[in-house]
């Protein structure tokens, strides 16, 4: 159940970001090259935000931190960054 809420919450923070293009683009790249899924920004944040550092270089601190605002706001917890985040989720 968790993870389809952090996949909503992925998928909002990338819409925002760039659009709907930008989503089904990162979303494919994960899939097909990294084999991750957006939920995985909490299961495997490390991994994740090397995929998205190799698809946008230095950009990627801008969607991760995105990504960590709509994660906190849901969950009512804050953090700095995608690992930070996923520890706390997973104490929780």
């Amino acid at each position: 159940m968790y993870r389809e809420r952090i996949k909503r919450l992925v998928e909002s923070a990338l819409e925002e970001y760039g659009g709907g293009a930008t989503k089904k683009a990162v979303t494919w790249h994960l899939k097909h090259v990294y084999h991750l899924d957006l939920a995985d920004a909490v299961d495997q944040p490390d991994k994740f935000v090397r995929a998205l550092k190799d698809m946008y270089g230095d950009l990627e601190s801008i969607i991760e931190e995105s990504i960590c605002e709509k994660i906190s706001e849901e969950y009512g917890i804050g953090a700095s960054n995608l690992s930070e985040l996923a520890e706390k989720i997973k104490k929780a």
